[in-house]
């Protein structure tokens, strides 16, 4: 047992993957969890998943089924929030031209498609612009605001950017804009000029709203701009006050692909949001769940691995507000027609991504030598398409497990990149604090992601900015990298009933982790490579029963080789319990996170 009061699991003190197993409960969550079966009655396992996120005993109702009614706060405890629902009622009211300035990526198309929806519910057909990844960047720019401008548009609301747009909203304001800031990105002390800035992470800002999504944020603002307009008489019989539950399916989609932590209304919003899109009302995204051949029901992953991808591919390699104009179509036949442009896109993105992939590793493994030394991964080359950049530095960052940067050089010297951190690392404040000692030209995000530009000949010196200042969080981060083990059964006992009782926990994310189940001396009775770098296996336990398992992206790494090396013999195994669904069967398949080496039963008796 070590000073976390946790026990090492299974007495696994090295994995294939070079990390202890622990117990995710300490003593005191044993005995939370106790209290959970006994005042509940919930079964052992769904208690000690339950326990070990911090759930107490009198949360549970609550934590089971998250409302957005019961964790919903009154809007107005956000900074800004009740003059930015009043300019935007104001221009509803006298049906002004409203542009909305978005992002390319889910949660930016989401936040777009939601705000734009809702205002044309309320009579106003708005104008909209997501920027050009790579001729325009992220965030407001002046050219496009002028544009904006001569289109007719007196109030400009920014959703998912706007927060560090200093010289585009002074030019807004200077053509005579109104502005409203609905962003979530982190905040300097100085804010733009704008009428309002709406953002929880604003340093005057004490809603406690700063782990939602830009989305989310848009939902919360709808919430008190259907207040406000309700308050004015604006709804009556013919224009009734828009369905804000029926449009947490967009909500749902933004939060689970922006990787924000999945508490307290964010779990309300994906819980209830799922659950509206399972009723397949919205075109678009009916259209793109079909082009992604989702089988079932939507559950959490498919948001973040089957849909989000679609909708990003457009913003990375082809144009930046297909998928925003995707989830607002009301036309089937056209919305399946851009569904499927998305999902070609997305198959020639993961083209790309495998490529530049192939040489940041390359490129990684020569900086960091054989023993793999350094704090951080920085790759940059030119030829990258800055589309996929961020995928690379998120692959870079899984295969190093230290924060890591891919970045793409252009003809004139200029690199556009991203940042991928580890848990306990904050990247966002790290990448703001090198803008300010003149290292990159911009930069910013949170604290797992951010952007960069920069000149190719700072690359040397941002890398070492980074070695310096990170070194010590990463090096102890890395300390503590564990698998926290929730519980084990064998192969017998993983069936459908067991994954829908513990499944109750969820929605599964960032933030609440799905469980990990570990599978004690079961045999590797088959193991083989598939697809794309993939190594699917059969898991035998000692009375015969079998499980289906995959481990994905695995061949290649200590993972997969472990894997593959121990056909016919027996291995402990952790990983994460999913339903694969193949022509209206469900059979329960073990999606492997790491293995270790297992003493034969017989010679442990």
């Amino acid at each position: 047992m070590d000073n976390t009061g946790r026990r090492v699991f299974l007495g696994v003190e090295r994995s294939a993957t070079g990390r202890v197993w622990r117990g995710r409960l300490d003593e005191r969550g044993n005995m939370r969890a106790l209290d959970i079966v006994q005042r509940h009655g919930l079964s052992e396992l769904l208690a000690r998943i339950l326990a070990g996120r911090g759930v107490g005993s009198e949360d549970v109702d609550m934590f089971l089924d998250p409302t957005v009614k019961k964790l919903l706060p009154d809007p107005h405890t956000v900074t800004d929030m009740e003059a930015a629902a009043s300019r935007i009622a104001d221009a509803v009211v006298a049906g002004e031209s409203v542009a909305i300035f978005g992002d390319y990526d889910v949660d930016g198309a989401t936040s777009v498609a939601l705000l734009a929806t809702f205002l044309r519910d309320a009579g106003i057909e708005p104008l909209i612009h997501i920027p050009d990844r790579i001729f325009e960047g992220y965030g407001p720019n002046v050219d496009a605001i002028r544009a904006l401008k001569g289109r007719g548009a007196s109030l400009l609301v920014t959703v998912d950017c706007g927060t560090v747009s200093h010289e585009p909203l002074a030019e807004a304001a200077k053509l005579g804009l109104t502005t409203v800031v609905i962003d979530h990105h982190q905040a300097d002390e100085r804010l733009p000029p704008a009428y309002a800035v709406v953002n929880p992470n604003r340093e005057d800002d004490l809603s406690g709203l700063g782990h939602l999504a830009a989305v989310g944020l848009v939902f919360v603002t709808l919430v008190a701009l259907t207040r406000e307009l309700r308050r004015r008489g604006f709804w009556n019989e013919t224009r009734p006050e828009p369905d804000l539950l029926g449009m947490l399916d967009l909500v749902a989609l933004g939060t689970v692909a922006d990787v924000v932590p999945l508490r307290g209304l964010n779990r309300a919003f994906v819980s209830k949001g799922l659950i509206a899109m399972r009723r397949r009302e919205r075109a678009g995204l009916t259209a793109l769940m079909d082009a992604a051949r989702l089988n079932g029901p939507p559950e959490p992953w498919h948001l973040g691995f089957m849909l989000g991808p679609r909708i990003n591919a457009g913003g990375r390699i082809g144009r930046a507000d297909l998928g925003a104009r995707l989830l607002m179509l009301d036309d089937p036949t056209e919305a399946g027609r851009i569904a499927a442009e998305l999902d070609r896109l997305n198959r020639e993105r993961q083209v790309i991504e495998q490529a530049t992939l192939a040489e940041a590793e390359a490129e990684a493994m020569a900086a960091l030598g054989i023993e793999e030394k350094g704090a951080v991964v920085v790759t940059a080359a030119a030829g990258w398409h800055p589309g996929v950049v961020g995928l690379v530095a998120a692959r870079l960052k899984e295969r190093f497990g230290r924060p890591a940067f891919a970045i793409a050089l252009d003809h004139a010297g200029i690199g556009t990149g991203s940042g991928r951190s580890i848990a306990g690392v904050d990247l966002g404040r790290a990448v703001r604090q090198a803008v300010a000692s003149g290292i990159l030209i911009k930069g910013g995000g949170h604290a797992m992601a951010a952007g960069v530009t920069l000149k190719k000949e700072a690359l040397a010196r941002f890398r070492a900015y980074l070695e310096d200042n990170l070194a010590p969080a990463v090096a102890a981060a890395r300390r503590e990298d564990l698998v926290l083990i929730d519980g084990a059964i064998s192969a017998a006992a993983a069936t459908v009933d067991l994954y829908t009782s513990f499944s109750r926990a969820g929605p599964f994310g960032a933030g609440n982790p799905e469980p990990i189940i570990a599978l004690p001396a079961h045999t590797v009775a088959y193991a083989e490579e598939v697809g794309q770098a993939h190594v699917r296996a059969r898991l035998k336990s000692g009375d015969g029963a079998m499980l289906n398992a995959i481990a994905f992206r695995a061949v290649g790494q200590k993972l997969g080789e472990t894997l593959l090396a121990a056909r016919g013999r027996p291995i402990h195994v952790a990983g994460c319990l999913s339903v694969d669904r193949w022509q209206g069967n469900e059979r329960i398949q073990l999606r492997i996170l790491d293995v270790a080496a297992a003493e034969p039963l017989a010679a442990r008796a």
